[in-house]
């Protein structure tokens, strides 16, 4: 299959695509800097092309040919109407003209900030109440992938990531943005107290478990459909925390601060019943907490 791919330089798009290549698939990538992760400008069944979402004209000539594609790119802006410039309308137009060159799947990268505030219990039929800019285009955008799923012929499904961590899927690729493993690690080592706020957590999703979910949306003929990307137990930052500090050998002590909330719980029923997949996250957060002392030891 050939995947057109935006975002396949970025943490959660990285992992996304060496993920489809180990699969088989060729990808046609666009990027503002396509060779700035040689695991994948160097690789043969990678076609390189050096362009932004806005670059209409030139997306509608590689989208020639292609049998899905995979958007994980965000644009980003300080107002809503930046925001809908530049993310929501730039989504919008990849949706139309993949259907116009006849793409048959086309999968969105949404984010579980389209519901916007949390409750007990989450799943992907409750209705989204965006509560921030970027949840609101997240959102809007998901919207015209069911419409134009309904109003043609491609298959149009939508992902919505949590909290996605992990290192590096290859040398030159990047690891999450979110800094606070990072600065959890940095005080372990620095013997520091590390503050935390009780019962605060999430469902942590390892990237690499995330790319398992595409490529299952992918290889499926569902259409219409929306996705939580989520491991299923719920792990608090204090046991991250802790979890570095005993790796380190660290004598800093974490203190959890305010009263214990009740979890906020996505449901993932879903992912389990479409594709027979359920995630976990203990091994990975060590693996990446072990990592990252690594790192910051060779910084020293």
């Amino acid at each position: 299959m050939r995947i057109f791919m935006t975002g396949a330089t970025g943490f959660i798009g990285s992992h996304v695509a060496h993920r489809l290549l180990a699969a088989g698939h060729d990808l046609v990538v666009i990027a503002r800097n396509p060779d700035k992760t040689p695991s994948l400008s160097q690789h043969a069944r990678v076609r390189r092309v050096s362009a932004t979402l806005y670059d209409r004209e030139l997306i509608a000539q590689q989208l020639q040919g292609c049998d899905a594609c995979v958007h994980v790119a965000l644009g980003w802006g300080d107002t809503p109407l930046a925001m809908l410039e530049r993310d929501t309308e730039a989504t919008v137009y990849l949706l139309e003209t993949s259907a116009r060159c006849g793409v048959k799947h086309f999968i969105y990268t949404s984010s579980t900030a389209a519901l916007g505030g949390f409750w007990s219990r989450m799943s992907e039929a409750d209705p989204t109440r965006p509560s921030d800019y970027y949840g609101a285009t997240k959102a809007a955008s998901e919207a015209y992938v069911m419409a134009v799923g309904a109003r043609t012929e491609m298959r149009c499904n939508v992902i919505r990531p949590g909290y996605t961590f992990g290192n590096p899927v290859a040398a030159g690729a990047p690891t999450q943005p979110d800094r606070r493993f990072h600065e959890i690690v940095a005080s372990a080592l620095a013997g520091q107290e590390i503050r935390v706020k009780k019962s605060d957590g999430t469902q942590f999703v390892w990237a690499g478990d995330l790319a398992r979910l595409y490529q299952a949306v992918l290889d499926s003929t569902r259409s219409r459909e929306v996705y939580f990307g989520l491991a299923t137990p719920f792990v608090t930052w204090q046991a991250v925390a802790e979890e570095a500090v005993r790796l380190s050998g660290s004598r800093s002590k974490v203190v959890a601060e305010g009263e214990p909330g009740t979890p906020c719980l996505f449901d993932l029923a879903k992912i389990r019943e479409h594709f027979g997949l359920e995630f976990g996250s203990a091994e990975h957060i060590t693996a990446h907490l072990s990592y990252l002392l690594q790192q910051a030891a060779a910084a020293r």
